[in-house]
């Protein structure tokens, strides 16, 4: 039997685009999903409808928050797992912190129990720049856990399911690369996410709703560089982590501009209040991943902004139809 790779959250954004890369390269893909609705799941299921066109890709509808939900994939052959699936998003992991206890950390738990008991050679893990709050001047850099204070519930959930599954697979042969992402964008991204949202309010020429003043400063990574980034990793010879996101940040003032320029409309903004533990500046420090993996971003926010409103006009027909916050 070949060796399988498993994808969990393969109908979200970052996990449809790397069992695509995955499906492209001959892997065996086994893609685990629960198609919630922690955003429009038309869009998960259109992901989904991509991915199910390709032969050698095999879809469980499972909550992995649940313990028996692995029990399927117990007879493959796995080599690695990459543990993508999670619920996103700060604001509303204040409204509904018990979804997001239960989908990341108790999710990322049994993840790793069950890596532990088949003796998982890798688990790739996703992580989040939330958990480092706000950057200021500094670059973020990958720290010991008790350094680290979450500003939010999300953020707490997925640095708990980080330290969990350190916990868990230590002493074992399994290696935990964890991997830190830093605002990613790109087609088929999130609807709830600030690029996909403008883009839509812009193209259907719609009030733009901006928290704050927009001068708030982000490192935003395009979707083929991150997964540029997660093929590196498999096959380390220890467990690591990783920030994944650009060393050069920017404004949501310039992305709106250039969203302006590549769909040739002009914005009309609405300021609203400042949410909730908004961060001024995030940026990384990429020294480990660049000397560890040799992976640094490639894709210029212009030339993944073109990229991204091109794919919009493409399937602007059932994207304009989706639900996007704010609304």
């Amino acid at each position: 039997m070949d060796n399988k790779v498993v994808v969990t959250g393969c109908s979200g954004f970052i996990g449809y685009h790397l069992s695509n890369t995955l499906l492209d390269d001959d892997k065996t893909v086994i893609g685990i999903d629960s198609l919630n609705n922690a955003y429009d799941v038309k869009l998960k299921q259109k992901r989904l409808e991509e991915l199910e066109k390709k032969e050698n890709f095999v879809f469980l509808n499972n909550n992995l928050n649940e313990q028996d939900s692995l029990n399927e994939i117990k007879n493959y052959e796995i080599s690695t797992i990459y543990h993508m699936a999670a619920r996103a998003g700060v604001r509303q992991s204040f409204l509904d912190p018990q979804s997001y206890i239960e989908d990341n950390t108790f999710a990322t738990a049994n993840i790793s129990n069950f890596s532990k008991q088949m003796q998982i050679p890798e688990l790739i893990l996703a992580s989040t720049s939330s958990i480092y709050g706000d950057s200021g001047q500094d670059l973020m850099v990958e720290e010991k856990d008790e350094k680290i204070k979450p500003p939010s519930v999300y953020a707490s959930t997925k640095l708990s399911g980080e330290s969990l599954s350190k916990i868990i697979l230590e002493d074992t042969n399994t290696k935990l690369i964890i991997s830190r992402f830093f605002t990613v964008y790109g087609p088929y991204g999130r609807p709830d996410m600030s690029i996909l949202r403008f883009i839509h309010w812009i193209m259907n020429e719609k009030e733009v709703k901006v928290f704050g003043n927009g001068e708030q400063q982000r490192s935003f990574t395009f979707i083929e560089d991150v997964i540029a980034a997660l093929r590196k990793m498999s096959g380390l010879e220890k467990s690591n982590t990783f920030n994944v996101g650009s060393n050069i940040t920017v404004s949501l003032n310039d992305v709106i501009k250039l969203i302006e320029k590549f769909t040739g409309k002009s914005a009309k903004i609405e300021n609203l209040e400042r949410a909730y533990k908004d961060p001024d500046v995030v940026r990384p420090n990429l020294e480990n991943i660049k000397n560890t993996i040799g992976w640094e971003p490639t894709t210029k926010i212009e030339e993944g902004i073109a990229k991204t409103v091109s794919w919009y006009k493409e399937n602007e027909s059932y994207l304009k139809e989706l639900v996007y916050i704010n609304e």
